[in-house]
This record gives structure tokens, sequence and C-alpha cells, in this order.
């Protein structure tokens, strides 16, 4: 039996070998010497054109990176957000967020927050609410009037607002066994349903400006009245690709096993998101402000709160360093914003560090010269079948007797290497007696002597 063996060509369409980055380095230093600056789309185009080197752009900056002749650039860091939020179950996952309406009244704006719900699946326009502010009551109010219609989802995806994450709010949800599925802070993507739900909106409705000299309440009633018209319309119509419209969607029914594995997959996801260092990141915040004496409010709390969390505890700890110092020669420093201005550059910092290491260690030019080397030298060390073979061979052919039991003793450390490098011992056989068909010096006695040597040093 031979064992099948798949290669993985991964990584394998396009090797860099050193003479490729020798060439590409060659052509920057030059570029950079007639005062140049190496744009890095440009650049790749002259490779291709004129060296003949094919290499995306990412690669070759690595390579410019690893040898210092480009800036590595990475992007500072975000708090993380949920992708690919479609599900395959309608009244499986809600969007809920607000956005801001305004109604002209005699040329006097009147503004007002519409607060909305919309199935990610579906995508079945159901509660909405208007009101002056977003507040836990209108998030709580919009859900409920889903839950009226189509019966309680099984998550709610929001963004970090106070409204949507307040202790109402969550303690509503639990009441109803609803897990609350927050995107990240600054992050629209990751409530993308919802606000794809206000751009159409908001581009149907347009501008809502009336001339009448009826009171707020006359504005607030017309804005409802045409939101009530659009949902309505809205789900009538299937989106493009989709068989059914939305609300025949929410009609159909699914079965318990499904709708378990999916809170099952919810708890699983807010699970993996989590932060292992998420309390100590916390504990690191309340001990600055309350060392320091910090002057910081609820809002600007809770935002750090939700920030702090996206950073690595060892740019926070060089942070605080450098904060330190920072106050001591200024007083007026000594504020939160200055802090995570600093935490920022740092992690920057810490950032762009890591990946001009990861560069230089695969493309630093003299690095890549001394692996080749030490591939080579193993190479030459690696004991083969053919070595094997000629060492049976020389064993054979000699009429010392020492030279023999020294041809044989090498023959099976030989044999111990080789036996490492197959999975059966009889492909080893085989490779071996193959081989010594092509040996011409050996003559039929000769030849049984050698398989009888073979089995030897193999056993």
């Amino acid at each position: 039996m031979v064992p099948l063996i798949i290669p993985d060509g991964r990584g394998k369409g396009h090797k860099i070998t050193p003479d490729m980055v020798r060439q590409i380095i060659k052509v920057a230093k030059k570029l950079k010497s007639k005062g140049r600056r190496i744009r890095l789309k440009s650049f790749t185009k002259q490779l291709t054109v004129e060296e003949d080197i094919v290499l995306s752009n990412k690669k070759v900056g690595e390579i410019l990176i690893a040898n210092g002749l480009y800036k590595p650039e990475t992007k500072k860091r975000q708090p993380g957000f949920y992708q690919a939020l479609r599900q395959g179950i309608p009244n499986g996952l809600v969007s809920v967020d607000g956005s801001e309406f305004t109604v002209w009244i005699n040329q006097v704006p009147y503004k007002f927050n519409l607060e909305l719900c919309v199935d990610v699946e579906s995508y079945c326009h159901s509660g909405f609410s208007v009101s002056d502010s977003e507040t836990s009551l209108e998030f709580i109010k919009v859900i409920e009037a889903h839950k009226k219609l189509w019966g309680a989802p099984i998550g709610s995806v929001s963004d970090h607002g106070s409204a949507n994450l307040s202790d109402e709010s969550r303690a509503y949800l639990e009441l109803n066994d609803i897990e609350a599925l927050p995107a990240g802070p600054a992050n629209p993507k990751g409530n993308g349903t919802i606000e794809g739900a206000f751009s159409e909106m908001k581009g149907v409705i347009g501008t809502i400006e009336f001339e009448t000299l009826s009171p707020r309440n006359l504005a607030k009633a017309i804005l409802e009245k045409v939101i009530s018209i659009y949902i309505a319309m809205r789900n009538r119509l299937p989106r493009f690709g989709d068989k059914i419209a939305p609300g025949e969607a929410m009609k159909v029914q699914t079965s318990k096993e499904k709708l378990q594995a999916l809170k099952k997959k919810y708890k699983g996801r807010k699970q993996k998101s989590e932060d292992p260092d998420q309390e100590a990141k916390l504990s690191r915040l309340v001990w600055i402000i309350q060392n320091h004496g910090l002057e910081v409010d609820e809002r600007s709390l809770k935002r750090a709160e939700k920030c702090i969390v996206t950073y690595d505890l060892n740019a926070i700890n060089k942070s605080e360093e450098a904060f330190l110092k920072a106050i001591r020669r200024n007083q007026q420093r000594c504020t939160l914003p200055y802090f995570f201005g600093i935490l920022n550059n740092i992690q920057n910092d810490l950032d762009t560090a890591q990946y001009e290491n990861y560069c230089r260690g695969r493309y630093y030019y003299q690095g890549m010269l001394d692996r080749e080397h030490e591939e080579q030298e193993k190479a030459l060390e690696t004991t083969t079948v053919e070595n094997l073979v000629a060492m049976l061979r020389n064993s054979i052919l000699s009429r010392h007797r020492f030279i023999k039991d020294t041809c044989v003793r090498q023959a099976k450390l030989m044999a111990t290497d080789l036996k490492k490098q197959y999975h059966y011992a009889g492909v080893l056989k085989k490779k071996i007696l193959d081989e010594l068909v092509n040996v011409k010096e050996l003559g039929i006695e000769q030849r049984k002597e050698a398989v009888n040597l073979m089995e030897l040093v193999l056993s």
C-alpha cells in the first residue's frame, strides 16, 4: 500500500527567490538615488514591465519593508463588528436602531427620532416608534411591536448606544429570552441591515415640508403616516434576488430544532467575541481615572470602557508610563482624551513594528540567502535510497573484511534514517530492489547477497 499524499500548493504559485529580492532591491535603490518616492502600485507595474517580476503589490511592499526601503503602514485598531448577519430563517435575528428625521412646517424644522425594527433574513420592516430622542423605552416599544406581529425573535443586533444596551433594555431582552448581539461601536457596517433600511426609507420619502400653522403634533402624525405607508408597501415587494416578499417570508414556519441550533450559534458568537483580558483592561482604566483624579462624565466613561478593550494590554501598560511622564511635565495634560491619544499612537507603533518584523522575517535578503544555504546543506545530509544501495554495493565488492563491516554499519545507520521518511517498510524495500537492478557491477550471486544484506540492515 502506498499512502496518498495530497500536496499543499498554497503560496507556491510564485515562489520568491533571493535573486528576485536582490533585483527588486536594486531597482528600488536606483529609484531612490534619483530622489524619487516609491509608489507601490506604479513600482509593481515597473517591475512587471521592465524586470519581468510578477508579484502583487502586497508582496512587493513586504519585500521593500523587510529591507528598509519602504515605511510600513498598518490600519488603526477599530472595535470589531459582526459580519454576514443574514441568517437562514426569518424572525431569527432582528436589527434595531434609531435615525433622525426632520419635518419642515412653515419653514421651521422639527426633528424626531425614528426607532425601527427590521428582520435580518427577510428584510421585513415591523415595529417603529417616533419620539423626541432615542431612549430605552423606544427600543423596547419597537421590539414589543415586532413581537406582537411575528412573535419574539431569537436575537437582536444593535449598536452600542446607551438606549440599546441600558439596564432596562437588557432586562427586557433577558425576560423575553432574546439574545443581545451588539455590533461594534463606530462601525455602521456591523448593523448594516437597519442602516440600509434607513437609507432606502429616506431616499423614498425625501424632504417632508408643509406650509401650515399646525402645531408640532401634526408634524409627528404626518411622519408616522408616511412611514406606515412605506413599511406596508415595502413588505409587499421582494428584494432583488429574493423569490417572495418580506411579509410572506415572515409567515414561513421553522422547526424548533433549527431555532435551538441558531440560538446556540448566537451564544457561541458572543463567547467567541469576548476578550479574556477584558476585565484586566477595564480595571486598568478604573485605576487610571481614580489614581490621577480624572474628571469624566458618564457618557465619556462608557465610551472609554468600550474602546479600551480593543487595545492590547502591552500597549495600555506602555501608555500608562508615557502618560505619567507627560503629566509630570505639564499637569494640564492630565485628561482622559490625552491618555487615549497616547494609547492610540503606541498601539499603532506596536502594530507597525509587528508587521515590519513579519516582513523582515520572510523577505530580508541576507536572511533568505542564509535559509537557502541551510536547505542546500540539509539536502546534502539527507539519506537517499541511491546512497544506501551504493553502500551495499561497496560492501559486496570489497575484498577486505574491515571495509565490509564498516560499510554494513554505515548502511544500518542510513536505513534507520530512511525508515523515518517512509510510512511503509514495503515501499522502501521495493525502491531499494528497483535501484539494485540498475547496478551493473553485480552478478546474480552478488545480487542475492545484496538482497540478504538489505534484509539485514532493514531488520
